[in-house]
């Protein structure tokens, strides 16, 4: 199930994985986890809610720099958090600077709340937890 993207300028549709009451809600960011909306029904989290699933995207393969690979894996981040309700993110980052630029940032992002939990599944991709199962 993904959310879908617009119901009204600047807005996305997220039905509450909980009671399905469908929102209309403003993009949230991932880095504003504390403040996210609740279900007007039901008073669960809009944007926490999982469905458990696993979304996968490579950021190191199709010639990217560091900066380019950075800011792929942003976007991701974000749209993962917004318009999806997979519980991880599956980064394949490749074996080189690439990897080691991102989990720098994602060991940032672990130690201030952003994400909930980082582990290489392999020497080429990483495991980024952003959502409670």
């Amino acid at each position: 199930m993904v959310a879908n993207m617009q119901s009204g300028f600047g807005n996305l549709d997220r039905d509450c994985l909980v009671c399905g009451m469908p929102h209309s809600l403003a993009p949230a960011d991932i880095r504003d986890r504390e403040q996210q909306p609740v279900c007007e029904k039901c008073d669960s989290p809009l944007f926490e809610a999982s469905d458990g699933s696993t979304e996968v995207v490579d950021i190191a393969h199709q010639h990217e720099t560091v900066a380019e690979a950075l800011e792929k894996f942003e976007l991701a981040l974000q749209d993962c958090w917004c318009y999806q309700y997979c519980r991880q993110l599956r980064l394949i980052t490749g074996g080189g600077r690439i990897r080691d630029a991102v989990l720098a940032e994602l060991n940032y992002l672990h130690r201030q709340g952003t994400v909930l939990d980082v582990h290489s599944e392999n020497r080429g991709a990483v495991i980024v937890v952003i959502r409670r199962d």
